[in-house]
């Protein structure tokens, strides 16, 4: 996906990216509801996930890279009522961004990555261990459904307690989501 016309959108998009509001970046009005909201940013994932980069050159990779975890900001923020009241009392003030201490980053994951290389490295158990291999296999192969079952297994296997895999199933969800198969 490196063709001229999308060199040029991507570089179009980094020259506004710090001038935009989130709901310019996901093209909705401030008024969308939740369902425009998750669409909009179906059709941002989609136009800028980095998985739809791969082998393209490090520049072109880092702006994508820019470009959607800021896509992933504003959806984020949007989509919780909370931080999105925050976010619209300091846009009023011309705040283009929720300042970090307002958008802890521990309530939700970023769905940027997924972690294919050492999954079984966040799993405990030796059954969730192997699950987890199998997962990563399967994110190389770009089998998201199935890692997100095999993923789901490894939880099991270490009793449902081990939120750094809950976290990659969830990423795995959103991308899956934004993709259309969610």
């Amino acid at each position: 996906m490196t063709d001229r016309a999308t060199l040029e959108r991507l570089s179009e998009w980094h020259d506004v990216l710090d001038d935009s509001s989130y709901y310019e970046i996901l093209g909705v009005l401030e008024i969308c509801d939740d369902e425009a909201l998750r669409e909009a940013f179906r059709g941002f994932a989609l136009a800028f996930h980095p998985d739809l980069f791969r082998g393209a050159p490090e520049p072109v990779l880092a702006v994508v890279r820019r470009v959607f975890q800021r896509g992933t900001e504003a959806y984020r923020v949007l989509a919780n009522r909370e931080l999105r009241i925050r976010y619209d009392m300091g846009l009023q003030r011309g705040k283009r961004r929720l300042e970090e201490a307002l958008a802890p980053k521990s309530e939700a994951p970023a769905p940027v990555s997924l972690r294919s290389k050492g999954l079984d490295e966040l799993a405990r158990s030796g059954g969730a261990k192997l699950a987890a291999q199998k997962a990563a296999k399967l994110i190389e192969k770009g089998d998201l459904e199935s890692a997100k079952k095999e993923l789901e297994k490894a939880l099991a296997f270490d009793g449902n307690a081990n939120p750094k895999l809950a976290e990659q199933i969830e990423a795995i969800t959103l991308v899956l989501y934004a993709g259309g198969a969610g």
